[in-house]
């Protein structure tokens, strides 16, 4: 069986097409499980409207890594992975990703690429042909709508870090998937395969940036740092401060601001981002409940 655990939040038009794309895969054996951060009942008739799928409704306060980790609690299946609520799946992705599982029996993950609408990639350029996850790669091939993990490692693993990650009580709002994978990595092997396809809307809209690069690059640079991957950290700051100068003599300033909040939350999320959760990350971090 595998295992869906949707989180989700204000999204319901989206959350209608992923599960009609759940309903026509060719694959049967899976379960979905539904966390639900909103306050009201705006799901109820978007999940009335799937009574074929084996939906669970689960609810979680606000928090992406809180959210999946009441989902990772009530997850029964081989398999488990984490689909955004506004992604969708092609129709016989679940039976060719179960297929590929039954081949490899000594890969206990497997990432796969995705891509929006029109099939163009989503996110870094990432390989161009399939390859094993390295602390290097897992960096950028590990989108976490894109992952899917056998249960064995999962349990391995450990929850999310509820400090971390979008909807956290703290302002570092990114960096959970990567310092779940990073663990993940940790005596284990994964397989990035570009040829099988999630779909998911493209992400880098500027009004999105404007809101979210400063937080997002808080998170990811401290989980760089706690995780010693301190040249690829000092890649991004380097690219990050090049965009803003190159984008700047083009009279771009509006990328040119984005870069430069990125190239700033780098630099406090690498430099302060211990200091700032210390007192958080000695205690054990604490699996959210259901509410």
């Amino acid at each position: 069986m595998v295992s869906l655990i949707v989180c989700t939040l204000a999204r319901t038009e989206p959350l209608r097409f992923l599960l009609k794309s759940l309903d026509q895969q060719t694959y049967r054996n899976f379960e979905v499980l539904i966390v639900d951060q909103n306050s009201d009942e705006r799901l109820l008739p978007v999940l009335a409207g799937h009574p074929e799928l084996p939906i669970r409704h689960l609810r979680s306060y606000r928090g992406l890594s809180r959210a999946r980790n009441v989902g990772l609690k009530y997850a029964n299946g081989d398999i488990v992975a984490f689909p955004d609520d506004d992604c969708w799946y092609p129709r016989d992705l679940l039976e060719s990703v179960t297929h590929w599982f039954s081949a490899h029996r000594e890969f206990a993950g497997l990432f796969v690429r995705l891509r929006d609408s029109e099939g163009n990639a989503i996110g870094p350029k990432l390989p161009d042909d399939a390859c094993r996850c390295t602390k290097q790669n897992i960096l950028t091939v590990g989108a976490s709508p894109a992952g899917f993990l056998r249960r064995d490692l999962v349990d391995a693993i450990g929850p999310f870090n509820e400090n971390i990650g979008a909807g956290a009580n703290t302002p570092y709002q990114a960096g959970e998937e990567c310092d779940y994978f990073l663990r993940a990595l940790d005596g284990r092997n994964m397989w990035y395969d570009p040829a099988l396809t999630v779909h998911h809307p493209q992400l880098h809209s500027l009004e999105r940036l404007r809101r979210t690069t400063y937080s997002y690059a808080l998170g990811s640079a401290y989980v760089l740092r706690i995780h010693a991957c301190h040249r690829y950290y000092w890649r991004l700051v380097v690219r990050s401060l090049g965009g803003a100068v190159a984008t700047l003599c083009r009279l771009d300033f509006a990328n040119s601001y984005i870069y430069l909040l990125r190239a700033a939350g780098f630099l406090r999320g690498y430099f302060w981002g211990p200091r700032d959760l210390a007192k958080l990350s000695r205690s054990k971090v604490q699996v959210s409940q259901p509410i």
